[in-house]
C-alpha cells in the first residue's frame, strides 16, 4: 500500500450533516481565540500548546502553519463545525504522520459549550476516515492520558479500539506521562486495506 497524498484535496471539507471538519482559514481566528478562551483550564490541561494561546495573533499564525503543513502533506487539521450553523465547535487533525508504515496520530478537542453532544465522536469518525480513505493510512492512532476521562470516552464511542497503556508516551507540562492507546483501521469501517 502507498500513501496517496498527491491527491488529497487541500480544501476538502468532510461532514455527516451534524458536523462538517473543514481546513482552517485565516477568517476562522477570532472564533477559534473564543472557543479557546471559553475552554482555557480543560485545554491547559490536556493540551497546553491550545490553552497556552493568549492573543488571536497567535491563532492566526497556527493557521498559516496549518495551511503549509496540509500544501506540503505533513499533517492535515480541521476546524470543527456545526453542520448547520457553521460554529466553531473545536479543533482536530491528522499528525505526525509515518509515511513508512502507514498510520498517523489523530488529535482533538470540543469547546466547553458543545461537550457531551457527541461532537468529539463524530469528528474522530470523520478524520480517520478521511485518513484511511484520502491519505492511504493502514491504522490512525490515539493517544490519551489516562485521566482525561471525556477524551477516553469519546475515542471509544468512536469505535476505536484500546490496545493498551504505554508507559511515559505523553510529555505534558514538561513532565513525562503515562497514555492510553487507542487505534481505528480500516476493517472497523466496514472496509479493507490491501
Amino acid at each position: 500500500m502507498t500513501l496517496r497524498t498527491d491527491n488529497v484535496p487541500t480544501d476538502m471539507s468532510l461532514t455527516d450533516g451534524i458536523v462538517t471538519l473543514r481546513p482552517w482559514q485565516p477568517a476562522d481566528a477570532e472564533a477559534i481565540f473564543a472557543a479557546i478562551e471559553e475552554s482555557r483550564p480543560e485545554l491547559q490541561q490536556w493540551l497546553p500548546a491550545a490553552g497556552g494561546v493568549t492573543h488571536v495573533n497567535e491563532v492566526r499564525q497556527y493557521i498559516a502553519m496549518t495551511l503549509e503543513w496540509r500544501e506540503t502533506r505533513v499533517a492535515y487539521d480541521f476546524v470543527i463545525a456545526d453542520a448547520q450553523t457553521g460554529g466553531v465547535l473545536g479543533g482536530c487533525g491528522l499528525t505526525q504522520i509515518n509515511r513508512n508504515h502507514h498510520f498517523a496520530n489523530l488529535y482533538y478537542w470540543v469547546r466547553c459549550g458543545s461537550a457531551r453532544r457527541g461532537v468529539a465522536r463524530r469528528a474522530i469518525r470523520l478524520a480517520a476516515r478521511f485518513g484511511m480513505e484520502a491519505v492511504g493510512l493502514a491504522r490512525v492512532e490515539i493517544v490519551v492520558q489516562p485521566e482525561n476521562t471525556a477524551s477516553l470516552r469519546a475515542a471509544e464511542s468512536a469505535g476505536a479500539v484500546r490496545e493498551g497503556v504505554l508507559r511515559n508516551r505523553l510529555t505534558v507540562h514538561d513532565t513525562p506521562g503515562d497514555a492510553v492507546m487507542f487505534s481505528l483501521i480500516p476493517a472497523d469501517f466496514g472496509s479493507r486495506r490491501t
